[in-house]
C-alpha cells in the first residue's frame, strides 16, 4: 500500500497562513493518510540557495514552525499523521524539542512522525549561534538525548554538545520508538548509522529527474542495516515528493505509484505549490489529490 499525503507550503499562502490549517482538515476529510510541512527558522541573502543550485521558495515566503503548525493541524483533524519534512533538529535545544515533540505526540493520540536534517542553509545556524560546520554531531546528540527523555525516567545524557543527569520530562511517549524518525539525505554512511540505530524512515532527496527504481537498492542497504542492528526492517518507510513532470497529475500518479510499490516507497508527498497556482484554488487541488489517492487505493 502507498500511503499518500499533502506537503503544505509556497508564497500562495502570503500572510493568510491559518490556511495550512485549513487546507490541513480538507486533506483529511478527504482521505488523505498524511500533512507534511517543513521550515525554514530564518532566509538570509548570504547563501540563498542551496549547493545543488535550484530552490523553489522564496526568501520572503512563509515558513511557520512546524510543530506550532501541526499543532493548530492535530486539533482540525482526526486521521492524518503529522509529518515535518523536515524540521532543521540542530537548530533547536535538545531538551525544548524532546518536550515540543511528546506533548504533540500526547496532544495528537499519536500521530506525529518527525522528519529531521542538518538542512543546508548556513545563514540560518548564523542567525542561532549553532556552529553550521559541527551541525552532524549536534544532530546526533539531539536525537540521542530526544530518545533518552522519551525513555525511562529520571533520565541522562552526556554527548559532545548535550548532557544531563536525573531530569524528568513529561509528558513523553509511553515507548521511544513511539515517535517515528525519518531522516532526509543521500545514501551516505552517517545516514545508514542513523536510520539502523534509530531511524524509522527515509526522506531521500531526489530532483526532477532522478529515476526512482534504482532506490530499491538503497532500500535494501538501509532494510539490512536495521536488521543487523537487531531491528525490524519491515517497519522501515520510505517517502518520496510526487512529481508530475509535465505530465498531468492523473497521468503521473497511474504511472507512477504503481512504480513506487514496487521500488519499496511506502509514502508519497504532492506539494500543493504544484497544483494550486493561487490560494483559491487550493481547496480543489487537494481534493483532486484525494479523489486520485483513493482510486489508487481500491
Amino acid at each position: 500500500m502507498l500511503r499518500v499525503g499533502l506537503y503544505l507550503g509556497g508564497h500562495i499562502f502570503g500572510s493568510d497562513v491559518r490556511q495550512f490549517v485549513e487546507l490541513a482538515r480538507i486533506a483529511d476529510d478527504v482521505g488523505l493518510d498524511d500533512v507534511s510541512l517543513g521550515e525554514h527558522l530564518v532566509m538570509g541573502t548570504q547563501h540563498p540557495t542551496p549547493p545543488w543550485g535550484s530552490f523553489v521558495h522564496h526568501l520572503d515566503e512563509p515558513f511557520p514552525e512546524p510543530l506550532t503548525t501541526l499543532a493548530m493541524i492535530a486539533g482540525a483533524t482526526r486521521n492524518v499523521r503529522l509529518i515535518s519534512s523536515i524540521l532543521i533538529a540542530p537548530l533547536r535545544p535538545a531538551v525544548f524539542l524532546a518536550k515540543q515533540a511528546a506533548t504533540l505526540h500526547v496532544l495528537s493520540d499519536g500521530r506525529l512522525v518527525l522528519g529531521i536534517s542538518t538542512s543546508w542553509h548556513a545563514d540560518e545556524y548564523a542567525a542561532l549561534g549553532v556552529p553550521f560546520d559541527r551541525r552532524a554531531q549536534y544532530l546526533d546528540d539531539i536525537v540521542g538525548a530526544c530518545r533518552a527523555l522519551w525513555g525511562k525516567q529520571p533520565a541522562s545524557f552526556r554527548s559532545p554538545t548535550v548532557t544531563f543527569s536525573d531530569i524528568y520530562c513529561l509528558p513523553r511517549p509511553t515507548e521511544v520508538d513511539d515517535i517515528p524518525l525519518w531522516f532526509t539525505g543521500k545514501m551516505r554512511k552517517q545516514l545508514v548509522r542513523r536510520v539502523a540505530k534509530y531511524g524509522h524512515g527515509w526522506l531521500p532527496w531526489i530532483g526532477a529527474d532522478t529515476p526512482l527504481p534504482p532506490l530499491a537498492d538503497d532500500i535494501a542497504v538501509l532494510k539490512q542495516a536495521m536488521a543487523d542492528e537487531g531491528r525490524d526492517p519491515s517497519r522501515l518507510e520510505v517517502s518520496v515528493r510526487f512529481r508530475s513532470m509535465g505530465r498531468s497529475l492523473e497521468q503521473a500518479f497511474e504511472e507512477d505509484a504503481p512504480l513506487m510499490v514496487r521500488t519499496g516507497i511506502t509514502q508519497t508527498y504532492v506539494p500543493l505549490l504544484s497544483l494550486a497556482p493561487s490560494l483559491a484554488e487550493a481547496p480543489k487541488a487537494v481534493e483532486r489529490i484525494g479523489r486520485l489517492a483513493e482510486r489508487y487505493r481500491s
